[in-house]
């Protein structure tokens, strides 16, 4: 029997981070758009609502949404790879260690391994006294672009423990991800603390890694001041692990090319 023409060969799916908007990835699905491959960007457990539907919700209701998206999409794609920011890149990684049978490549945008606010580990000391939690307008460099990112405003501190749960969890578990990776950070970032990056690089049992750096990005790199420069990175790093692309890099540029030649 033939292959399925109703299948594609290759998808993505993409993952927002915590109080974060379907608008803060979107970016990373209409790049791909033009190349024809199929993403899925779910909204994970609590978001896309109010802040008060977060109340309860832990890292595993989060992954188990990742998983049951990346179920879906590989329902209708042979292969994929994971796009992920910030509590979605902890998402992206988690797959590749627990699902990596189809994945092809992960990409972990300013991972959230670990907090840069200052205040950050006195949360759970308040906790008991502090039902929810300001979300502070730190993910952008260029202030401008803040309004794109439609997110929440508050979040609950539980919501916020269980992130930091999830990243202790996840740390000393990511020798076992053997799947090529992609991390991005900047060292500008006022919400994950760059130093994240470099300890999931170290980490990592992928002999496929890379580590790439921008400068002046806020948190939101995919929205920031740097945003396409971003994109055509991991624009590049998925375009080069599609089924049949034998390794060597891919330029955006000529991808683009062949699109509208099409």
């Amino acid at each position: 029997m033939g292959q399925d023409a109703s299948r594609a060969p290759y998808g993505v799916l993409v993952l927002h981070g915590l109080t974060s908007s379907l608008a803060s990835v979107m970016p990373v699905a209409d790049r791909l758009a033009v190349h024809g491959i199929p993403c899925s960007v779910p909204w994970l457990r609590g978001h896309g609502t109010r802040p008060e539907d977060l109340v309860g919700v832990t890292w595993r209701d989060w992954y188990t949404d990742a998983a049951a998206a990346l179920d879906q999409l590989l329902a209708r794609c042979d292969e994929a790879a994971v796009v992920g920011l910030s509590m979605g890149g902890l998402l992206a990684l988690h797959l590749a260690l627990e699902r990596p049978a189809r994945l092809r490549g992960v990409v972990a945008i300013a991972p959230a391994l670990r907090q840069a606010h200052p205040l950050a580990a006195l949360v759970p000391l308040v906790a008991p006294f502090c039902r929810f939690l300001p979300v502070p307008r730190r993910g952008f460099s260029d202030p401008s672009r803040a309004s794109r990112a439609q997110g929440y405003r508050r979040l609950p501190t539980t919501a916020f423990l269980s992130l930091l749960a999830y990243a202790r969890w996840l740390e000393p578990r990511l020798g076992a991800v053997r799947t090529p990776t992609l991390i991005i950070h900047s060292r500008a970032d006022r919400v994950i603390h760059p130093a994240s990056a470099t300890r999931i690089y170290a980490r990592l049992g992928s002999t496929e890694k890379e580590l790439r750096w921008f400068e002046r990005s806020g948190h939101e790199m995919l929205l920031d001041c740097e945003a396409e420069a971003v994109l055509d990175v991991v624009e590049q790093f998925l375009l080069a692990r599609r089924p049949g692309r034998k390794g060597g890099a891919l330029t955006t540029a000529l991808e683009r090319a062949e699109a509208a030649e099409t």
